[in-house]
């Protein structure tokens, strides 16, 4: 015994931490049942052969106080109980539908491609000059030692005149295992224009990074002033290299167009410091909104968004002239709806519905004094609980979480809202009311709208306090009409 109650207490140290609520409703309905126990009239009224008997009176009231202690031992349990069952409900739906894991993650990027990071090209301007170095030598009647010696000169100045860059990206998501990934196709194509910034011969590398180590790029083509220049190129640390000569002063334009395929974000950055002239990126985005646009962190902002022929999608123009900047530009893609995802939402909402219904029917039946209130309590509590599993169970099979809500989950509730009125007494269209509304107005609602959870509690909340505090007053006034005289275990009124 003393470990359950141990146990008992902390689970409701726990849930009253995370949930104050909850647990102060749960309280309320817990302490409402103890009290209405413990100050019932006796039956029989008093002892035998009448009269006062001292040691009958002790008997009874510590008999009635034991009684209320096991009537909130049982309730107790039972919701600690279902509120496992609960969670184990969710778990299991959730391993089933929507499971998005790191390892599933990896090997998506593994089959399909990793992100994208997209760098600029990086372009080396420059040539070699022979010095000689001279080696002196500790003792002076000795000649100092001549070398010759072969230094890389950097060309001064900057090489870029103009980029245009036009890269199209189209959504096609990725399944693994039971979620779904945000995975994308690309179409870039990427043009500079570019000049020999001095007016000496020189030698140039041009240097394409490629936007990710492990991925797979297709349609490959690469010209330079119009001319086929890939067979030339060289793939060299996860970047295709150009090596080429150089006239004074030359000018020339070099395209480098492929496609390839990523996940969750495409990013693009320029990562040396220099000045941007008459750089234009522009991101056509045929399948995104503008609604959802969503930058990667680091992003700036585009100059222009503009719709798409069609009206499903946008395109971002990023254009920047002598403009000093490090910021990348990109996309980040929205996160896909998961399967199951609805259903997952709702029951994700479900233990905060069930200890809310627990509550109502805990606070309200006894207030109201009807037969058997525990009793009444637990049953109604596990029906509401089981429609919760069923709702799991078989939304895959009725048409998702709409058609089972309306097959079973509905039905449900209406039939247990029913009896509730029948045997309920005065107050039981109330609790009717307040269990449709706690059970399966409130869970939708808060697991479909998950910017507005709290509001929907608190509102419940207000409301619940409302109802209890007029029931109350209702008992307390003795003004509630007496329920009908029905008995689920046994004539006694003890709660």
């Amino acid at each position: 015994m003393k470990d359950i109650l141990l146990l008992l207490f902390d689970r409701f140290g726990a849930l009253a931490s995370v949930e104050p609520l909850l647990a102060l409703f749960l309280g309320a309905a817990l302490l409402a049942v103890f009290l209405t126990a413990v100050f019932a009239p006796p039956h029989p009224p008093g002892p035998p052969g009448g009269g006062f008997n001292l040691g009958w009176t002790l008997y009874r009231q510590a008999a009635k106080v034991v009684w209320a202690a096991l009537l909130v031992l049982f309730l107790a349990t039972v919701v600690g109980v279902t509120r496992t069952y609960l969670r184990q409900n969710l778990e299991i739906f959730q391993g089933n539908h929507g499971r998005v894991t790191r390892a599933n993650y990896n090997a998506v990027q593994t089959i399909w491609g990793s992100e994208q990071q997209q760098a600029d090209l990086k372009v080396d301007i420059y040539h070699n000059e022979e010095i000689t170095e001279r080696v002196e030598l500790d003792d002076p009647a000795k000649p100092a030692i001549l070398h010759q010696k072969t230094v890389k000169v950097s060309a001064a100045g900057n090489p870029y005149l103009a980029e245009n860059h036009v890269v199209a990206l189209q959504q096609n998501p990725r399944k693994k295992g039971s979620a779904v990934y945000d995975g994308y196709e690309t179409n870039c194509a990427f043009s500079w224009k570019l000049r020999n910034p001095t007016d000496l011969a020189q030698n140039c590398t041009i240097t394409f990074p490629l936007p990710a180590a492990q991925a797979v790029y297709h349609d490959l083509t690469a010209t330079l002033n119009g001319v086929d220049v890939l067979p030339n190129m060289q793939i060299k640390d996860a970047s295709v290299v150009l090596a080429l000569n150089l006239r004074p002063g030359e000018t020339f334009d070099f395209r480098l167009a492929f496609k390839s395929r990523g996940l969750a974000y495409w990013y693009f950055q320029v990562p040396e410091p220099r000045e941007l002239r008459d750089f234009t990126l522009t991101v056509n985005l045929a399948d995104l909104p503008a609604a959802k646009l969503n930058y990667p962190d680091g992003c700036m902002t585009p100059t222009a968004v503009k719709p798409l022929a069609g009206g499903q999608g946008v395109s971002l123009t990023y254009h920047l002239d002598h403009a000093l900047s490090n910021k990348g530009m990109g996309i980040a893609f929205p996160q896909l709806a998961q399967p199951g995802a609805v259903t997952r939402a709702v029951l994700n909402e479900t233990e905060r519905a069930w200890i809310l219904s627990v509550a109502v029917l805990a606070i309200g039946l006894t207030l109201a004094g009807v037969r058997q209130a525990v009793v009444l309590t637990v049953l109604f509590s596990a029906s509401t609980a089981i429609g919760y599993g069923l709702l799991a169970d078989f939304s895959d099979l009725l048409f998702g979480f709409w058609g089972t809500a309306a097959i079973i989950l509905l039905p449900l509730f209406l039939i247990c809202a029913w009896i509730l009125c029948k045997v309920g007494g005065g107050a039981g269209r109330m609790l009717a009311v307040e269990l449709v509304l706690a059970g399966l107005i409130y869970p939708c609602a808060a697991g479909m709208d998950s910017d507005r959870q709290s509001l929907y509690l608190n509102l419940y909340g207000l409301l619940l306090l409302c109802t209890n505090s007029w029931l109350l007053y209702q008992r307390l006034e003795q003004k509630l009409p007496d329920p009908p005289p029905r008995s689920l275990a046994s004539p006694t009124q003890f709660s």
